[in-house]
């Protein structure tokens, strides 16, 4: 079966290259590339997640979203993945040179003008001299993560939780891109198996390291505004104010995100302001 998931996975990530290009020089439109990307992206998440966990998954199918929700719901994944953005750059330029903040010891480098698609071909060139390097891996996850190739990007987050366990970025972006492709799915089978899989690895994230927020946010988004548990997406919510640091990017967002599952639950409200890191 490794071997057929394998191809399968390769095929599809082919594919998806290719619907860039087809985009890019006019041959295809963007209603039929938007459908057959989300096919696409779709597939590949769950062949991915299924070589990673040994948990074969069924092929997404079911019936056409209409267009005008198409083009919703990848407004939303737009929107969330920006999250992730966001996240990842409040990281690495937190990083003095030699500090960790996710197992990655690299010192920082000039800041850099070019595109991410030629960032991404830069990292991917850097892992594949260097397949056993976790910091090779997870930069090229990054950079993936900046292009929007949201299904690839996870398959070299698992690579890089594979190279080092006790990491908790591989897990928690891992777990979070899931979601969102998950978004994406119609047939609920597969859907709920990849919910269940982003979940897994955000907890996973979680017992690695309980000090990494990035983790807490993706939680609490997953529960709150994918799952509909508002009150339990706002504990992981909070638990993200009392980790991250004041001046963390994504902070009022949070709050924001915390008020509204809290009035859209009818949770408990906080009973007092949570304590944040320095």
């Amino acid at each position: 079966m490794s071997d057929d998931l394998d191809a399968e996975r390769d095929f599809l990530l082919r594919s998806l290259e290719d619907l860039d290009s087809e985009l890019a020089t006019g041959n295809i439109d963007p209603d039929t590339y938007r459908v057959l990307h989300d096919d696409y992206t779709a597939r590949a998440s769950a062949v991915i997640q299924s070589i990673a966990d040994g948990v074969e998954r069924r092929s997404p199918s079911g019936p056409r979203v209409p267009r005008a929700m198409r083009l919703l719901t990848l407004g939303g994944i737009v929107v969330f993945a920006v999250v992730a953005a966001i996240l990842l750059a409040h990281a690495i330029g937190q990083r003095r040179p030699g500090q960790q903040i996710t197992g990655d010891a690299q010192s920082r480098g000039p800041m850099t003008t070019a595109s991410p698609a030629n960032v991404a071909a830069a990292a991917k060139a850097a892992a594949a001299a260097q397949p056993k390097s976790y910091d090779a891996r997870v930069r090229y996850a990054r950079a993936l993560v900046s292009a929007g190739a949201l299904p690839a990007a996870v398959e070299e987050y698992v690579a890089a939780s594979k190279l080092d366990p006790t990491q908790a970025e591989p897990l928690a972006y891992a777990g979070w891109l899931t979601a969102l492709v998950a978004r994406q799915v119609t047939a609920p089978p597969t859907k709920k198996e990849l919910l269940d899989a982003a979940a897994t690895s955000l907890d996973r994230a979680i017992s690695v390291d309980p000090t990494y927020p990035d983790s807490y946010v993706f939680k609490g988004l997953l529960l709150s505004q994918i799952e509909n548990k508002q009150c339990a997406g706002a504990v992981a919510l909070q638990q993200f104010l009392v980790t991250a640091p004041t001046d963390h990017p994504m902070r009022q967002g949070v709050l924001s995100a915390l008020a509204q599952a809290v009035k859209a639950g009818k949770c408990p409200a906080p009973s007092s302001t949570p304590t944040t890191k320095p």
